[in-house]
């Protein structure tokens, strides 16, 4: 295929896509800018809501859902159409630069990030600006959102670049066992990347400052200690300046670590319900989950790199790209392909595991704060901010749903009420001595 010909298919899916979405994503103004009565929140509600949320709701997540199977499709033509077509003369063309090999590894990686940008950019451009802005959750303008879409650019170009060089030098240094050898590199380059990230990447999008609510920053020391945590400080973000959503995230280790809560959550919640999601927060760093989610991302890519490794051996498997093999730049979107398929693979399981690691947060959380109407309460406020799907499809729920369904987390907090009589747990201090293995550990 020519590079013509597979621009200008490209161009038409892309723009198909888009289109498509923005018109399954069309929804009445009223429905759109409903907003939650005062009494919505209450505990005593649990897990019922009315068939207006549910509906209004489901009217938002729908298209989001549909958005991730147009992501994946587009991503798929994008790499098939790329390997069949123009990407073997780019690659010839780049290997007569100057450089050497590794200058010439991560421009192809830089290449073909951009492209994949490119081509995506009106998909993107309709979830997360136009729906997100016609619901009234993002609060940036188009050069806001074109900034933060270039930054993320960059950042994940570099990242691309120095991945590329990394699995192209290792093959190079160690033909036979290369495999290994780069499951050993990416496992480590895992670890420095989660350290990172929270002191590098993150201040690119968003401030940091410590909570300045000296009462809040007390109870937040509290249930540190009773959860035998230690936490330097807590941090809010600005995500104001970006989304009305609310969220909190725990990231980093060592001298990287933060718990970071969004200003949005503070600024609409109580001390009470802040300090619910705090204790959440520090049931995942209380469970290791950090480190857990390290190791499951190192075996993965055990398997990955030795399912390349068979692969490596079938010339079919890179002869349609014109490649010779895996060691071949050519082979670049072959490669991208099987990570993609790869990534869908083991999504489910995935997504699995972090429900599982969110039920223990959230049961830390019910344990230390020993407050399940609160729990309640913030489980309802966050479903209503955040445009929760309040009856999401079970299939949905298995593959893709890092969280349990709202009304699932309702019903375990409020579960794990009764729990909390039981003499044998009564204390925050046998609270957190059950907190060293996830449940049904032995």
């Amino acid at each position: 295929m020519t590079t013509l010909r597979s621009a200008a298919l490209l161009a038409l899916l892309s723009a198909s896509a888009a289109v498509l979405l923005a018109l399954a994503s069309r929804a009445p103004a009223d429905v759109r800018l409903a907003r939650p009565g005062p009494g919505a929140t209450d505990p005593s509600l649990g897990a019922r809501f009315t068939d207006g949320e549910v509906e209004r709701h489901a009217a938002y997540r729908g298209p989001s859902y549909l958005f991730a199977a147009l992501s994946l499709c587009l991503q798929i033509v994008f790499l098939v159409a790329l390997a069949a077509g123009p990407w073997a003369r780019f690659v010839g063309s780049v290997e007569r630069l100057p450089g050497g090999w590794a200058a010439h590894a991560a421009l192809v990686a830089v290449a073909v990030i951009v492209a994949s940008a490119v081509v995506t950019l009106p998909l993107s451009f309709v979830r997360s600006y136009v729906i997100d802005t016609a619901w009234g959750l993002s609060t940036q303008s188009l050069p806001e959102w074109l900034r933060d879409r270039g930054l993320s650019l960059i950042v994940g170009a570099t990242t691309g670049a120095v991945a590329s060089v990394v699995f192209f030098g290792v093959q190079r240094w160690q033909p036979r066992t290369w495999w290994l050898w780069g499951w050993a590199t990416f496992s480590l380059l895992t670890v420095v990347l989660v350290f990172v990230y929270p002191v590098i990447v993150a201040p690119l999008f968003n401030k940091f400052t410590p909570v300045k609510d000296e009462s809040l920053a007390a109870r937040v020391g509290r249930l540190a200690e009773d959860a035998g945590i230690a936490i330097d400080e807590v941090l809010v973000a600005d995500a104001s300046r970006r989304t009305t959503a609310e969220n909190a995230y725990v990231a980093g280790f060592g001298s990287s670590k933060r718990l970071v809560l969004y200003d949005t959550l503070v600024a609409s919640g109580t001390e009470a319900e802040t300090a619910f999601v705090v204790a959440h927060e520090l049931g995942h760093r209380a469970h290791g989950h950090i480190w857990k989610n390290v190791a499951i991302t190192s075996a993965g890519l055990l398997a990955g790199f030795g399912a390349l490794a068979v692969l490596g051996g079938w010339s079919g498997a890179w002869a349609w790209a014109g490649a010779s093999g895996a060691a071949d730049l050519r082979a670049v979107p072959v490669l991208l392909l099987f990570t993609v398929v790869a990534s869908l693979v083991s999504l489910p399981v995935e997504s699995s595991i972090s429900r599982r690691f969110e039920a223990q947060a959230d049961a830390v959380a019910v344990d230390l704060t020993r407050d399940p109407d609160t729990a309640v309460r913030v489980f309802r406020r966050l479903a209503f901010s955040n445009l929760a799907d309040l009856k999401p499809p079970g299939p949905i729920v298995w593959a893709l749903y890092t969280h349990p369904p709202t009304a699932q987390r309702i019903r375990a907090a409020k579960s794990g009420a009764a729990g909390l009589q039981d003499p044998a747990r009564a204390g925050l201090g046998g609270a957190a001595e059950g907190l060293s293995h996830p449940s049904g550990a032995p």
